[in-house]
């Protein structure tokens, strides 16, 4: 397993973001045949919420989808490059919160303030 350091050198150095975490979802197709085809359905009966916790966002691909179903969405990733990207990539959605964090607590995070909370993708191995 690797170390939080070793995460944040891959998914802040040398990581190739430039399909934003779009191969992964390339046995469905597109994100968007995975999200209405296989993790929508398992999740739809909890959603709308008010407050999602969405944990390692990467580039946003399940964050393009959570934003529309719920009045807040906050983002965490252990990697400073993919929250930069998430808040380009979103920067119209004002209901977005985002922070960069080395998952070992979430003390940003009020007390009985999260409705949902998402990750996928979160355990992968690049090498």
């Amino acid at each position: 397993m690797p170390t939080i350091e070793e995460n944040k050198s891959v998914w802040n150095g040398t990581y190739d973001w430039s399909k934003a975490g779009e191969e992964w979802s390339k046995g469905w197709g597109t994100s968007y045949m995975q999200w209405y085809g296989t993790i929508l359905p398992r999740i739809r009966a909890f959603l709308p919420v008010q407050t999602i916790l969405e944990i390692t966002p990467g580039f946003g691909r399940w964050t393009q989808f959570l934003k529309d179903f719920c009045g807040n969405l906050i983002l965490v990733d252990l990697s400073e490059k993919c929250i930069k990207a998430c808040q380009e990539r979103f920067a119209g959605s004002s209901h977005i919160t985002y922070f960069v964090n080395d998952g070992k607590s979430l003390d940003m995070i009020s007390d009985n303030t999260i409705d949902f909370v998402f990750s996928f993708d979160s355990l992968i191995q690049t090498h």
